[in-house]
Parts: structure tokens; C-alpha cells; sequence
């Protein structure tokens, strides 16, 4: 098995993939590995905004705003970090793109959270989780 250089921790502003987010950072700093926080503006959503007759800029607009959000809300509770430490913004199914990322990368590590913001997803792992569990070409850290 190959070390990880890259922990990649998808996010969506819950405390869970906050605490994902502490997890890869403990992890990065002694594997000398740099974090990549990757959010997706789910499919659902672009469909959605798509009927109230939102252009596709648009939609990309509120994507990154979304993600922007997200993002800050994580900066602003880990503070200062000696961590390399990206940003990646995504659309599309959030199990799919999470997987799509894996797909040639080997020295990837995927940390996520065990469920997202939806309730409905709240039986043992979220629909995310265990999507990415079984299909990930790489390593997976489930939080709980």
C-alpha cells in the first residue's frame, strides 16, 4: 500500500465533516500529506434551480457561493494551520464526484464524515458514505 499525499475530505458545512476535516488534519501534518476540502453542489439542487429558469452561470454563481460558505465556515473553525490546505468546488452527485476523484489517483485518502446535513441519510452511514465506501478506488476513513 502506497502512502497517502493527498487526504481528500468532502464537505457540506455539517458538524460531521467538520470533525472530518480535524481528523485529515491530524492525519496530513506527520504523513506530510496536503488537504483538499471538496465540496458538491448536488444535482438535486442544479435541477431545481434550473426550473426557476436560473442560466447555467447562474448556477454555477450559487454553486460557489454555496461552496464559499461551506468553505469559510470550516476556515474559521480551524484557524491556523501549517497544513497545505485547498479548496475544490464541484456539481454533480456528491457520491459520484467523490469517487470520480479517486478514480487515478493512488496516494489518495478520502476522509468523510459518516452522514451529511440530511436526516433522511441518518441509518448507520449516510447514502454518501457507504456509496463511496463501496466504489472509492482509494482508501476511505469513515468519521463518526
Amino acid at each position: 500500500m502506497s502512502v497517502a499525499k493527498e487526504i481528500l475530505v468532502p464537505v457540506d458545512g455539517s458538524d460531521n465533516s467538520l470533525r472530518a476535516v480535524r481528523y485529515a488534519l491530524g492525519l496530513a501534518d506527520p504523513l506530510d500529506a496536503r488537504v483538499r476540502l471538496f465540496y458538491v453542489f448536488p444535482v438535486s439542487s442544479v435541477e431545481i434551480i434550473g426550473m426557476a429558469g436560473m442560466s447555467r452561470d447562474d448556477i454555477e454563481h450559487a454553486a460557489q457561493a454555496a461552496a464559499q460558505r461551506v468553505f469559510d465556515k470550516i476556515h474559521a473553525e480551524i484557524g491556523e494551520t501549517d497544513v497545505e490546505l485547498d479548496d475544490e468546488t464541484s456539481i454533480g452527485d456528491p457520491a459520484e464526484e467523490i469517487i470520480r476523484c479517486t478514480e487515478d489517483d493512488h496516494h489518495l485518502l478520502v476522509v468523510l464524515g459518516r452522514r451529511g446535513l440530511s436526516r433522511i441519510q441518518s441509518l448507520l452511514l449516510g447514502s454518501v458514505s457507504e456509496k463511496v465506501v463501496r466504489h472509492a478506488h482509494s482508501p476511505v476513513t469513515i468519521i463518526v
